[in-house]
């Protein structure tokens, strides 16, 4: 199987199953193909310091840390962090703030978008 540029929208808010299953697939999808993991809307409130297990949801941080280790490249957009007045956890993998301008043009230049 060729190689493809793969971009991950989780724009899904974090408390229901959508993003963990999300990052679940994005971790295998990372195996095959050179993936970006995008998050906006309300998906940046999943890279908060929030307790996931409290309301029996899996916590994300073995799947983010596996997206850093499959050199996934982890995108939360600048806008919606600052018009939600949120805060990033600090995670050991590295997660860049992106402005929506060149989150659009990451997503234009993908071969496969999978939105969540």
């Amino acid at each position: 199987m060729a190689r493809k540029k793969v971009v991950v929208i989780i724009k899904s808010n974090p408390f229901s199953w959508k993003v963990f299953e999300a990052l679940r697939q994005a971790v295998g999808l990372s195996m095959e193909h050179s993936l970006s993991v995008i998050f906006i809307k309300e998906g940046v409130y999943t890279l908060t310091d929030w307790k996931p297990e409290m309301i029996g949801i899996e916590p994300i941080d073995k799947s983010i840390e596996a997206l850093g280790m499959m050199e996934a490249e982890l995108i939360v957009e600048e806008e919606a962090l600052r018009e939600r007045g949120i805060k990033l956890k600090d995670w050991k993998t590295p997660i860049t703030v992106m402005p929506e301008e060149e989150v659009c043009e990451k997503v234009k230049d993908a071969e496969v978008v999978l939105t969540w």
